[in-house]
């Protein structure tokens, strides 16, 4: 291919400052950069003289910056147009993006993303005229020209997984294959290859290349027959890092147009994933928030609707965590400036200690942050929740002595999609489970720490603080009632013995329908353990575990498959179900109130089930489910 093209640019932005920057950095380059004194002049400026880009802000009065993308993509269709946007223009953003622009450049500005951006309109310049230079030849020029064409799909993509599955549909339109498959690393470091897309009859490909099989491969060759079997070797750092698999009808060897086109896809597609890692790179350093470990915000919108888009291709969920600390504020205003940007910075790092490499953290206030849990579901969720509260007490234990102020972890979870299907729903219900947990009974009551028996006791009360009226009615104590919410998530209620087994093998048998994975516990009288076992029936593979807790001496075999035999005798006398799952929380303990009639405290409140449950198992040594 000949050498990269000089391009003629031209910078459309009412920021002087942003204007200079983009024009040195351009012509510093190589490139011709002019500068527009507004939209009226860029419009001047394009009917005299060809551009081969434009780079606009969005910043322009009355929509002029989106006025001017319609303009262009209407009228100078071979023009490449780059957008130069905050953080306060995502939706402007977004609307350029379904316009067609090549990509969208965040302030601050750094010279590596508008060269990455320029980068971007070139190599695709250079594969345009490449096209155009093989389409003058004969068959053999125009069998390649299709290859390029092919390889035009993913030579200006920037992410990884889009780039995987555009280099095996190239692969494939090459060459005429039963089945197909490209495999890459889990994660950086590893040499066992996944599959991350397949066509065709996928059950003939293995799901996995192991390590050894991986290392026996020649970086020397990029595409290796074996009869019918064609693999085309991608490379990384002298290695091979990424391999597509073609099974075809026969095991005639490749013809030479055949061969040659997938060597230019291997070729061209190591390039463009190693672009991509440079991009992801420069992503990375350029939108790190100064003070903390953390990501800005706009890197963490972006990481989001990447998420939400392969979620959606691939049916997976994830999470999304508000994480607030309640007096964080308060306590960096006693502080000097040193020490105040020392406590932000630990309180990132304590966050950080407690996810996954591939979780991503931001921080967007000063004190709330936002955490992306890639393919994890509502009970990974409450398991990062947990760890991440550890981490933010340990951290206020030992700032005790520094601040006088309680530090306290408030922290929201989403779960796409069952909590919306896009960043401002997941962001608005991480927020009003923040809220609720911040006001709730769990932390009203102060049940945190408390033993189970004693948490019961305080939700339940004494036979003395309640009364069953002539009417049907529960009096209750005023002491009882600060356990219920506004939201009638917690409530007590009156109700017959008869209906608690009822209600726990609806609970089990939804679970089991749904096929949601979770721990159910019940514990009371024999008819509970056998509405457990009867929702259970003929369903072995359900992830879902429920146990009949207490001894039970009267259940047969097939409830005692479900029963932990635990010899205390309050777990005989009281009624007790607790439910957490991927479908949400659900409590209920209860106590007799008359003959046949109980005294039942409810409650769908997730952190009230989840305090419940997790003390629960530290009692009586349960094996933790939830637990990572």
């Amino acid at each position: 291919m000949s050498l990269p093209p000089r391009l003629r640019a031209l910078v459309v932005t009412l920021d002087l400052d942003d204007a200079r920057f983009i024009s040195a950095v351009l012509s510093d380059y190589g490139d011709d950069a002019q500068v527009a004194d507004g939209v009226t002049d860029a419009l001047a400026r394009l009917t005299r003289e060809p551009f081969d880009l434009v780079l606009l802000s969005l910043a322009m009065p009355n929509g002029g910056g989106l006025a001017l993308v319609h303009h262009l993509r209407a009228l100078y269709p071979d023009v490449d147009v780059v957008c130069v946007a905050n953080t306060a223009e995502v939706e402007q953003s977004a609307h350029a993006m379904a316009l067609g622009v090549l990509t969208t450049v965040m302030r601050p500005l750094t010279g590596d993303a508008v060269l990455v951006a320029a980068d971007r309109a070139r190599e695709r310049r250079m594969l345009i005229r490449e096209r155009a230079r093989l389409s003058v030849e004969g068959a053999t020029s125009r069998h390649r020209s299709a290859t390029y064409a092919r390889c035009a799909a993913f030579v200006s993509e920037t992410e990884q997984d889009a780039i995987a599955a555009r280099v095996l549909d190239a692969c494939a339109g090459e060459v005429p294959s039963l089945a197909a498959a490209i495999y890459v690393p889990e994660d950086s470091g590893e040499r066992r290859l996944t599959r991350v897309a397949a066509a065709g009859q996928v059950e003939r490909l293995p799901k996995e290349l192991e390590a050894n099989e991986v290392g026996a491969m020649s970086p020397m060759d990029l595409v290796v027959e074996h009869g019918a079997s064609v693999r085309v070797l991608l490379l990384g750092d002298s290695s091979v890092a990424c391999v597509v698999e073609l099974l075809r009808e026969g095991s005639a060897p490749l013809s030479a147009d055949e061969l040659e086109g997938l060597q230019v896809i291997a070729a061209l597609g190591t390039a463009a994933f190693a672009a991509a890692k440079k991009v992801e790179l420069i992503a990375r350093g350029g939108i790190k928030d100064p003070e903390t470990s953390a990501y800005t915000f706009a890197y963490f919108g972006d990481a989001a609707g990447r998420e939400i888009d392969r979620a959606t291709r691939h049916g997976r969920q994830f999470g999304l965590l508000t994480v607030a600390v309640d007096g964080l504020a308060r306590a960096r205003a006693t502080l000097d400036p040193h020490a105040a940007l020392e406590l932000r910075r630990m309180t990132a790092d304590a966050i950080l200690d407690a996810v996954r490499d591939s979780d991503v953290l931001a921080r967007v206030e000063d004190d709330e942050f936002y955490l992306l849990l890639p393919e994890t579901g509502l009970l990974g969720a409450l398991t990062c929740r947990r760890r991440i509260e550890e981490r933010l007490r340990a951290l206020a234990e030992t700032m005790r002595t520094t601040v006088s102020e309680p530090l306290v972890p408030v922290i929201g979870v989403a779960v796409y999609p069952q909590d919306g299907n896009d960043l401002g729903r997941l962001l608005r219900a991480a927020r009003r489970r923040s809220e609720r947990s911040r006001r709730g009974v769990f932390r009203k009551l102060g049940l945190a720490g408390m033993p189970f028996w004693a948490q019961l006791e305080v939700l339940l009360g004494s036979e003395d603080e309640s009364a069953l009226g002539r009417d049907g009615t529960v009096s209750l104590h005023l002491d009882l009632r600060r356990a219920h919410d506004d939201e009638a998530l917690v409530r007590h209620a009156a109700m017959t013995d008869a209906l608690v087994p009822v209600i726990a093998g609806e609970l089990v048998a939804d679970a089991v329908r749904l096929g949601a994975a979770g721990t159910i516990y019940v514990a009371g009288d024999a008819a509970l353990g056998h509405a457990v076992a009867r929702a259970l029936e003929g369903a072995e593979r359900s992830p879902l575990r429920a146990w009949v807790l207490g001894p039970a001496p009267d259940l047969d075999d097939v409830a005692s498959a479900y029963r932990l035999p635990l010899e205390d005798v309050r777990l005989t006398r009281a009624t007790l179900v607790l439910a957490l799952t991927e479908l949400g929380g659900y409590a209920l303990v209860a106590r007799p109130l008359a003959p046949a009639t109980l005294l039942a405290f409810h409650a769908a409140d997730l952190d009230l089930v989840e305090g419940l449950l997790w003390s629960l198992q530290a009692t009586y040594h349960l094996q933790p489910e939830l637990r990572s």
